[in-house]
């Protein structure tokens, strides 16, 4: 297993780098298994790299007829949402590339929020067949909080062991998510981890640098179980760790 650490001066430096992994572990994935699959993460920074991914001169480099799009996380909301990770993706990607509907796997936050968690783990059992879903990419950010996905501090999503998707209360935000478990997101081939700005600083330096404390700081849980570990940060988000 290997965690590295990659600094960038900007967040569009960042950005590329993002889309120059994508490019390189798409066709990687795609000589060695005949397919790219990937956890899409929500929020502010990877939605750039969704939308350089989708302009004509990048979108070509992908074979999209053979990447499977899942999602690490969702709210609890329709698509058509604002806030809807699904309906951010849509816009910023999915409407400007040539990939089958069939290889869109899209959470059901329509439905009832358990629901939603059951139906998208029956379809994550049935894609991967095998004892754990090894994504060959899990695009992952990290709140000012240290969440990553929809794992929040001291949420009781974080001690589950046995499923893959469930629904997780985030007690601070008093609201339900749909998320990845921390043992499906570390069985992942790649994970990559994209963090940007200031504010991020600190939290960035504890997590890294800090003691081990994953119950109030929860992507100190994800560590590949078999597979590698990057972080991409903007010098504005690496600057608390000296």
């Amino acid at each position: 297993m290997k965690n590295k650490i990659k600094v960038f001066s900007n967040s569009e430096a960042l950005t590329e780098a993002a889309v120059e992994a994508f490019v390189h572990l798409a066709a990687e994935s795609i000589d060695e298994r005949r397919q790219f699959t990937v956890a899409l993460s929500g929020g502010s920074t990877p939605q750039p790299v969704y939308a350089a991914l989708g302009l004509v001169e990048t979108k070509e480099r992908v074979d999209w007829e053979k990447v499977h799009l899942f999602w690490g996380d969702e709210r609890h909301v329709p698509s058509e949402h604002s806030d809807s990770n699904f309906g951010m993706v849509q816009k910023a990607l999915l409407r400007k590339i040539a990939i089958p509907d069939s290889n869109i796997h899209r959470v059901p936050a329509e439905c009832g929020i358990h629901e939603a968690a059951a139906q998208y783990e029956k379809e994550l059992r049935e894609f991967f067949i095998d004892p754990c879903p090894r994504f060959d990419l899990v695009l992952l950010g990290m709140g000012e909080d240290g969440h990553t996905a929809s794992l929040f501090p001291h949420s009781a999503g974080l001690y589950e062991e046995q499923r893959w998707f469930i629904a997780n209360y985030a007690p601070k935000r008093e609201t339900w998510r749909l998320t990845l478990t921390k043992n499906a997101i570390n069985a992942a081939r790649n994970i990559l981890v994209l963090v940007s700005g200031a504010s991020k600083a600190k939290m960035v330096a504890e997590v890294i640098k800090g003691p081990l404390t994953p119950e109030s700081k929860p992507i100190q849980y994800i560590s590949p179980t078999d597979g590698d570990m990057l972080w991409l940060l903007d010098e504005k988000a690496a600057s608390g760790m000296g």
